[in-house]
């Protein structure tokens, strides 16, 4: 395309007066050294390229067995964090699972769903509750935020690429059971 091409944006010539056509600057496509009309990108948009609900939900299940199969899928009853701390949490981290930057540590996804009661449902808030953001405790968000190898997220955001490209995958459980009941159908 023209912005691909070396050359100036300047005016070749002056508009009128020469007798011979206008032209705005030295690439055009039909000029010698210009660009190539409708020339290749060399470029696929894999995000925009359509799959079948049924080849999705059968990536995701093979995904999630390869793990299994590999000990690199890591339950947890939940994830909600005494403090919102990094320190803390990388420690547990690493000592726990061997996930983070230690020598020999793993990069992980750790998934969880966890949603805040809607208005009027839980007026009174007890120590049962705390906040989220994204779908996650929002101590699990900022104590994870600056964690290196460790990406969070909530479980509608999942996707094969993200799970491949880490080894290991921390669920809590209630993200599991919405994993199940979102691909069970599909």
């Amino acid at each position: 395309t023209i912005s691909e091409v070396s050359g100036s944006g300047r005016k070749v010539r002056q508009q009128k007066g020469t007798g011979k056509a206008r032209a705005g600057h030295s690439r055009p496509a039909h000029w010698r050294g210009g660009a190539k009309a409708h020339g290749p990108k060399n470029t696929v948009d894999y995000g925009n390229v359509k799959l079948n609900k049924r080849v999705k939900a059968l990536a995701m299940r093979s995904t999630l067995s390869q793990k299994v199969k590999e000990g690199n899928l890591i339950l947890v009853d939940h994830l909600q964090l005494p403090s919102h701390k990094t320190k803390d949490w990388v420690k547990v981290l690493q000592e726990a699972y061997g996930i983070g930057k230690h020598e020999g540590g793993s990069t992980a996804l750790i998934l969880d769903h966890y949603l805040e009661p809607e208005e009027g449902q839980n007026e009174v808030k007890d120590d049962s509750y705390h906040a989220s953001y994204h779908g996650v405790p929002i101590n699990l968000w900022v104590a994870s935020s600056n964690v290196y190898k460790v990406k969070v997220a909530n479980q509608r955001f999942a996707n094969v690429y993200d799970i491949l490209k880490r080894e290991k995958l921390v669920l809590t459980l209630s993200a599991l059971e919405q994993i199940e009941k979102r691909w069970k159908d599909a």
